[in-house]
């Protein structure tokens, strides 16, 4: 029922579609698709009423904010008709009673992006020197000289109520990569944190010794191999007095030539345009950037310049497909990330080389219109989607682009008997480690499988009586979760230590933790009434945890020194929140954490 017409159901009686049809149905409709049709008929409006209605703004909310296609959730399956997600379980806990109206408005206005952790590359979103929310007391340091991390949730410089349309600066959801944070906006836009998501590492793009076309290269080689040449003498130089290599190191070069001196045959050129400022603009044009905040940029595709399709020397921007893309879905690994457009189109920033991302297609597997792409995920060093009927497919690199290229061909490998639909052996969840290591469950929920570049096995853990229903990794560790409980389980390289299996408990005995996020050595967790806890090692200072300074965590006996620059938190320990607010949604990144806090 796409683009539905308000025209399109008047022919319909009220019986047709009674208040409990409808609400089924409503899951498959765009906002404009639930507009039109409230504007139908009566019975519709009042039952839509974009003022009163429950069923609207819980749906709206559900649209809005829920993530089902990374790993922020599980799979809806027919054993969770009831489902919902993380947030919409933490917000019913702190607006009781509230209506869904009321509820979705305070998520759109009263909700900011805080993070914490190491600060190199302003990888939190603000530098020292950019941020008055962070304060002295929330730095990690030897000396005041040295400042090694934030140990405390701090608010980032964002988009104000006065700047942008709602939708632009309203945060949908947020992932850490190794040296960054990728944040979604509810417009479909993708933003990133600090200097560098790649911090100069390969991510899974093209295979060793190979490279994209890089057509901003080319085209200033072309531009400097046509600089005019003149005669001085018995030599020959280039226009541009100052460099003779057809490097621009100097003044502007010059077209026209002009005769210097009577009856002389040295010329000197004359001024002409700026060669470089067609590049500049561009550069100008694709480095968007918070308003006030130079640390966070927007990130675009190459679709987005004609450049990329092989035409020398245009240095246009294509307004129809600038920024036109909306993605829906965001997931990151050390040093790279995917992302999920509307259109069911997968994207990826994999190479230190670019920003731009490349759209991903997988020769050889059925299109996305009959198989559209189910989940994303990425691990450390390379990336596995969940595909309609067809299973999990992963990739670790993919082919070079050429000059006109406009996508690239996974190198991928589907793991077998993933491509159940219903019944017990379709797959409920997955998590990516490292070198296509992924661990999956089904919905038998009593196994948990792993693939390990082409051979599947599986783990049966008597330990974990009840069914499983999700699973998180980090760089070591592993953490599965079932209806009301989770465990963790230590990793090396891959490969699980089952006698380290225990349960995560909280202090909080009317609380239980319903959603995490891992980074290197730490993990962040979310519980159902909106607290965050941490555990796991604070490297080097970094504040990560986010417990206060390393010296206030070992004299509390929160943590243990692990080494001389790093700390050991054993147990999830609760993380102070600013006064009055409340988490629904959490992200850990290499060092660094991440949270989107609600003010009551």
């Amino acid at each position: 029922m796409n683009n539905l017409s308000s025209t399109s159901l008047k022919g319909y009686k009220e019986s047709v579609l009674p208040p409990d049809i409808l609400e089924i149905i409503l899951p498959y409709l765009s906002p404009q698709d639930i507009k039109n049709l409230s504007v139908t008929n009566k019975y519709y409006n009042t039952l839509l009423d974009y003022k009163d209605s429950t069923t609207l703004w819980h749906e709206l909310f559900h649209k809005s904010y829920s993530s089902f296609l990374t790993n922020e959730e599980p799979f809806k399956n027919k054993n969770n008709e009831n489902y919902a997600t993380c947030e919409e379980n933490i917000v019913v806990n702190q607006y009781p009673g509230e209506s869904w109206h009321t509820i979705y408005d305070k998520r759109c206005k009263n909700t900011a992006l805080y993070t914490w952790g190491c600060m190199k590359h302003a990888r939190l979103g603000y530098t020292m020197a950019s941020n008055d929310d962070l304060t002295d007391e929330a730095m990690n340091g030897t000396v005041s000289r040295f400042k090694f991390g934030v140990n405390k949730p701090t608010k980032v410089p964002w988009f104000s109520l006065e700047e942008g349309k709602i939708n632009e600066r309203d945060i949908l959801h947020i992932c850490g990569g190794g040296f960054s944070f990728q944040i979604l906006t509810r417009s479909g836009k993708i933003f990133s944190t600090g200097a560098t998501f790649s911090g100069g590492h390969r991510g899974p793009g093209p295979r060793e010794g190979e490279t994209d076309y890089n057509p901003f290269r080319d085209a200033i080689r072309l531009v400097q191999n046509s600089y005019p040449r003149v005669f001085v003498g018995n030599s020959t130089a280039f226009a541009n007095p100052i460099s003779t290599t057809g490097i621009h190191h100097g003044p502007t070069p010059t077209s026209n030539q002009i005769t210097v001196g009577p009856g002389q045959n040295n010329v000197i050129p004359r001024p002409h345009r700026d060669i470089y400022k067609e590049v500049e603009e561009l550069e100008e044009k694709a480095n968007q950037q918070i308003p006030g905040n130079k640390h966070i940029s927007r990130m675009f595709t190459r679709d987005s310049f004609p450049i990329y399709n092989g035409v020398d020397n245009d240095f246009r921007v294509d307004e129809e497909k600038y920024g036109k893309l909306k993605f829906i879905a965001l997931t990151s690994g050390r040093s790279h990330f995917l992302g999920l457009t509307s259109e069911n189109d997968l994207y990826s920033w994999d190479n230190n080389e670019s920003n731009h991302g490349i759209r991903i297609t997988f020769d050889g597997l059925p299109s996305k219109e009959d198989h559209p792409i189910l989940k994303i995920a990425s691990g450390w060093n390379f990336n596995c989607v969940h595909m309609y009927k067809v299973g999990l497919v992963c990739w670790q690199d993919r082919c070079a682009l050429k000059k006109g290229d406009m996508s690239a061909n996974a190198h991928y490998n589907v793991i077998p008997n993933t491509d159940a639909v219903s019944g017990d052996k379709r797959i409920v969840d997955f998590t990516c480690v490292e070198n296509s290591v992924v661990y999956y469950i089904d919905n038998e929920g009593q196994k948990l499988w792993k693939y390990d570049n082409g051979t599947v096995t599986y783990i049966l853990l008597p330990t974990i009586p009840d069914k499983l229903l999700k699973c998180i990794s980090c760089y070591c560790g592993l953490v599965l979760f079932t209806e009301d409980k989770c465990y963790s389980i230590d990793m090396h390289n891959g490969k699980l230590n089952l006698q380290s299996l225990k349960r995560l408990l909280i202090d909080d005995p009317n609380d239980h933790i319903i959603s995490l996020s891992a980074g290197d050595y730490h993990i962040i967790a979310l519980t159902e009434s909106g607290q965050v806890y941490s555990w796991g090692i604070e490297s080097q200072f970094s504040g990560c945890l986010g417990l206060g300074r390393p010296e206030h965590v070992v004299e509390t006996q929160l943590g243990r020194w692990d080494g001389n620059r790093n700390i050991r938190v054993v147990k999830p320990t609760k993380i102070p929140l600013p006064e009055g607010t409340f988490c629904v949604s959490v992200a850990a990144g290499g060092w660094q954490s991440a949270a989107l806090l609600m003010s009551k």
